[in-house]
């Protein structure tokens, strides 16, 4: 039996001869290039599993105000809708208290925004916390399987959204794609 093709049903061992593939490329795309307007002072930072966050330069009643900005890669037939469904499953598993002050579809520019509000309580201190959550999609790429999805997630003391509800809302739309 040789091992260089199918015999008796059974696959044979691929060639040992790799297969070099650059990243970022057409076979291995990159996270889509977006640009956005930080909020006058504050500090652009990073943090585990996330693209980039920007925060308040100092802390506000004992915290760092914050918006975060993640991507994942979701399959292609995955709407908004969808999206939307399933990010609040996650929330509300891990934080079963949560709540939605606002539901919202916006349009920014060229980007179609499900705005979400929630009101939650930390899970260490059980602090009450607010965020405007923000879940849109990058333009989808020709014939791929998969497509780019966004989260931007601003986060604050519950009793201070109101104040800074329009700075999140003001970065969120400034979001663009480069």
């Amino acid at each position: 039996m040789s091992n260089t093709g199918v015999a008796g049903g059974v696959q044979a061992a691929p060639t040992t001869e790799p297969r070099v593939v650059v990243y970022p490329s057409a076979t291995l795309r990159s996270v889509p290039s977006f640009l956005f307007a930080v909020p006058a002072g504050w500090a652009v930072d990073e943090a585990p599993d996330a693209l980039g966050v920007v925060r308040t330069p100092e802390q506000v009643d004992g915290f760092w105000v914050n918006a975060i900005i993640s991507h994942d890669r979701v399959a292609a037939t995955v709407d908004l809708e969808g999206a939307a469904k399933a990010t609040w499953a996650r929330i509300a598993r891990e934080s079963p208290g949560a709540t939605t002050s606002l539901e919202r579809i916006a349009r920014f520019g060229e980007n179609v925004v499900y705005l979400r509000g929630v009101e939650i309580n930390a899970p260490q201190s059980g602090r009450a916390l607010a965020q405007l959550q923000a879940l849109f999609f990058a333009p989808p790429v020709e014939g791929a399987k998969t497509k780019d999805f966004f989260q931007i997630i601003g986060t604050c003391p519950g009793e201070r959204m109101q104040g800074f509800g329009p700075v999140f809302v003001a970065l969120i739309s400034s979001f663009q794609f480069a």
